[in-house]
């Protein structure tokens, strides 16, 4: 479902056109998510902005549309394995 052109708009900077979408998560998911967010946020060289949970979780779904021709299967194992083969040979493309 596509977001309507009103939703609000009150917050500054990246979260101005932000809205809020639940997802189920396990609990390691959740432990390392936290875990990444802290570890990049501490390791930042230009501080303006924090680097949350939340932020990862965006940075994923932009990555996961951006290439969404590369999504295959019927399973959420399946789908992963074939994300996870697209990560793979984007890595090998670039140590080339």
């Amino acid at each position: 479902m596509t977001p309507p052109d009103d939703a609000p708009n009150d917050a500054p900077g990246a979260m101005a056109a932000t809205r809020p979408k639940t997802a189920r998560i396990r609990a390691d998911q959740w432990t390392s998510l936290d875990d990444l967010a802290r570890h990049l946020h501490d390791a930042r060289s230009v501080k303006a902005e924090r680097i949350t949970s939340n932020t990862l979780i965006r940075v994923a779904i932009d990555g996961l549309l951006a290439h969404d021709g590369r999504l295959q299967g019927d399973t959420e194992e399946q789908l992963l394995a074939s994300w996870l083969e697209f990560l793979g040979e984007r890595k090998a493309a670039r140590s080339r």
